[in-house]
């Protein structure tokens, strides 16, 4: 039995307070789910509105929790700081949990190998992507329960630009570069 839960989400598309298009994520969880239709067992989703969590459960995913009652700060800016609340909240639930977004593929399924390498140490683990423009690319995010003190700090970090990867980056020790877990072997 596993040790890491798997999560994802649906959440709108609400950036300072703007209601955008939310097609294109709604799009990538249906081809998501087409190209890994094991996530439909696999996966605990979360939803920010009972509209989000009938459109996963229409997907044949399994919607954990509705988080219509998320502080407003988050609902603001959920573009950006839902997913973060999710991952905080699954963490104190789950302990450890890995982020799956919508738009990454499966290519083999998560083996003991990935699953020991997570949870070697405590600290968060992104995917890590060399030249990114950012230290953190928010795909696949491995989140365990001590780093909860930091995540709740994390909601109010000041960010160059609303951006879900810079407020992931703030969770981060400052010398994450060098940490040894950075690279999987």
């Amino acid at each position: 039995m596993s040790k890491l839960t798997l999560i994802s989400g649906l959440y709108k598309n609400i950036r300072g307070g703007e209601l955008a298009s939310s097609d294109r994520i709604r799009q990538e969880i249906c081809d998501s789910i087409t190209h890994n239709p094991h996530y439909r067992n696999q996966l605990i989703c979360y939803a920010d509105s009972k509209e989000s969590a009938d459109f996963l459960e229409n997907q044949g995913c399994y919607v954990h929790k509705v988080f219509d009652d998320a502080p407003s700060d988050i609902i603001f800016d959920a573009k950006h700081k839902m997913k973060h609340w999710i991952m905080y909240n699954a963490a104190k639930e789950f302990g450890n949990v890995l982020w799956i977004d919508w738009d990454t593929l499966n290519i083999k399924p998560i083996d003991d190998k990935f699953e020991n390498y997570c949870l070697s140490s405590p600290h968060p683990k992104f995917t890590w992507i060399d030249n990114y423009w950012a230290i953190v690319n928010c795909s696949v995010y491995y989140l365990n329960e001590s780093s909860l003190g930091i995540m709740k700090e994390s909601f109010s970090a000041k960010v160059p630009e609303p951006n879900d990867e810079l407020l992931w980056a703030s969770v981060l020790p400052p010398n994450q570069c060098s940490q040894p877990e950075r690279v999987l072997a």
